[in-house]
């Protein structure tokens, strides 16, 4: 099953629109990251 959701996210005062897509499916769990990603989001 995939879910998309739209949201936010801040910085500072500022919202920014993120696209979050999510796929359940049975079997090994994992995840995955997408885009522009900084370092600090990795931890």
């Amino acid at each position: 099953m995939v879910a998309r959701v739209g949201t936010v996210a801040f910085q500072g005062i500022e919202a920014v629109p993120v696209d979050v897509q999510v796929m359940v499916a049975p079997g090994k769990m994992g995840m995955s990251m997408y885009g522009l990603i900084k370092l600090e989001c990795l931890h």
